[in-house]
């Protein structure tokens, strides 16, 4: 496709809200609408002929207090639960002298591990929202 861009990532920006995308420009074709300062942004003025594919990386938010939401999906939410008692529970274990205490705790532990497994498995290779790593969005062709 013929553009007027030599260097796109100079001048066009693109946002997600919701379920909408916007891709903006700083620059204009005509010189009576080039934009005063660095950061106006107005329409985009090239024609989109076969769609438009765009790349980016999410890194989710990191938690830093008792009160914060884990940038995870909600799926996981009770999951992480089972996570965290799985490795409460083995800390118990190694700390207690009694074996018969040891042992329950070892056995809670491996209790709490398969339900996380499960979880993993069952969830973990679905495209999620709040997930780390590449993301890819094609809006769907109109014709």
């Amino acid at each position: 496709m013929a553009s007027s861009y030599k260097y796109p990532e100079d001048y066009i920006a693109w946002f997600i809200k919701g379920n909408h995308i916007a891709i903006v420009t700083t620059k204009s074709s005509s010189s009576g609408s080039t934009h005063k300062k660095l950061g106006d942004f107005k329409a985009i003025d090239e024609a989109v002929t076969n769609g438009v594919l765009l790349h980016y990386q999410a890194e989710p938010n990191a938690v830093s207090a008792i009160t914060d939401t884990p940038d995870i999906d909600n799926v996981f939410h009770t999951s992480l639960i089972d996570y965290v008692k799985h490795r409460l529970y083995q800390d118990k274990a190694g700390r207690s002298a009694d074996p018969n205490i040891a042992m329950s705790n070892m056995s809670l532990a491996g209790l709490h591990e398969a339900k996380w497994n499960e979880a993993v498995k069952k969830n973990g290779m679905q495209k999620r929202d709040k997930t780390g790593g590449d993301r890819r969005i094609v809006p769907p062709n109109f014709r």
